[in-house]
């Protein structure tokens, strides 16, 4: 079978940091992800799993004064479990441990959207930037994810990366200069060694052009917050892309 839309997966790297001062990027961690559709409207949230599930469910989000807060949420299998928590804006969804068979959905107030599906393996959903504010004057921050070929044989030719969207026109990405890479930047504020970086809809080619099985491209994303910048409840969509047989 030919590689499918669902073989290419975007995952977190190691240091996935929440602050300005700590070491960001590394290399890949696949028992997370940095995608999640973001609170359209102020809400709870609602956690469920697809089968027997009783392992506990830690939401975080910013709540409408702007103070940052954590809710703990216990499964209860397939029944619906309802927060009292109202947040403005999700930040991250963390399961205390990973399960080889369950999915879980995290949902904006009772009966309500998706925003994140943690799937078996793995533990983690969150958002790029955790917490960063704009100061007083421009400040650019970067932090580092991976677009990943899961297909078990076949290898992603001529593969590209693309910022696909970006509604409110603060961030920008690049790859990496190599495959499976582990490099670091100093901090959040640190711009990352040998990355060039473009604005949306601009492909750049993965380092040698092809991606094989099982390997993972680093994207570093840029973002760069104007001098005392409005909240923002959005995010930015990414497109790995190729050929395949």
């Amino acid at each position: 079978m030919p590689i499918a839309p669902a073989d290419l997966k975007f995952f977190n790297s190691t240091n996935m940091v929440e602050d300005d001062t700590s070491t960001v990027g590394g290399a890949i961690a696949t028992t997370g992800r940095p995608e999640f559709t973001q609170l359209t409207a102020n809400a709870v949230a609602a956690v469920v799993s697809d089968g027997a599930d009783t392992r506990t469910v830690t939401v975080t989000g910013r709540l409408a004064a702007g103070t940052i807060a954590s809710e703990a949420l216990v499964l209860n299998g397939v029944t619906e479990v309802v927060g009292a928590t109202t947040f403005e804006r999700f930040l991250k969804a963390v399961i205390g441990a990973a399960d080889a068979s369950r999915t879980v959905t995290v949902k904006q107030g009772s009966g309500g959207a998706t925003r994140m599906t943690i799937v078996p393996n793995e533990t983690t959903r969150r958002l790029l930037f955790y917490a960063s504010a704009s100061e007083a004057g421009i400040v650019i921050r970067y932090e580092k994810y991976f677009g990943k070929n899961t297909h078990a044989t076949l290898t992603l030719t001529s593969s590209q990366i693309k910022l696909t969207a970006d509604p409110d026109a603060r961030v920008r990405i690049g790859a990496a200069p190599a495959v499976d890479d582990t490099a670091t930047a100093t901090n959040r504020k640190t711009a990352p060694a040998s990355v060039t970086f473009v604005d949306d809809n601009v492909a750049q080619s993965v380092p040698g052009g092809n991606l094989a099985a099982g390997s993972a491209i680093g994207i570093w994303a840029e973002e760069n917050l104007p001098a005392s910048d409005t909240a923002h409840r959005t995010t930015f969509t990414t497109e790995l892309s190729g050929n395949t047989v």
